[in-house]
């Protein structure tokens, strides 16, 4: 269950981060500009961290290790930069609430494109209803805050 506090330490930490984003873009920050801060700041504390604990040999092998992955890699940073900068755009736009809520639906496309791409299925009957209950309710929040 390891993952399950991972996964719901993550959804509160973004919580966290949204609703403070949303402040933030409320009062005239740009998303550009939060996000170039968050790269900033993400870059200086990875950095140390890598530092701090001594890893910055492992972390040169696991870069090694993925080489001939090296398109997948450059996809997933670019995909992760452009997914942040449209969120932060999004609850500049309408708010965090409504944007996060929105954004939920994410593991609909997470599935289709682990399927497509790596054809890979891991959905069984549980997921499969959390996630029309999920799509349903971002169906009701989308026609509600038109």
């Amino acid at each position: 269950m390891t993952w399950f506090f991972y996964a719901a330490a993550a959804a509160i930490i973004w919580g966290l981060n949204y609703a403070v984003a949303g402040r933030l873009l409320e009062r005239g920050m740009s998303p550009q500009t939060l996000f170039l801060l968050d790269m900033i700041f993400g870059t200086v504390a990875m950095a140390a961290l890598i530092s701090f604990c001594g890893k910055w040999q492992a972390t040169f092998s696991e870069l090694q290790a993925v080489r001939t992955e090296m398109l997948w890699l450059i996809i997933a940073v670019f995909t992760a930069m452009v997914a942040a900068l449209f969120i932060f755009t999004s609850i500049q736009a309408k708010n965090a609430t409504v944007a996060s809520l929105i954004e939920v639906t994410y593991p609909f496309f997470t599935a289709f494109f682990a399927w497509l791409l790596f054809r890979q299925n891991t959905l069984n009957g549980a997921t499969l209803l959390g996630g029309l209950l999920i799509l349903v309710g971002v169906v009701i929040i989308a026609r509600g805050n038109r």
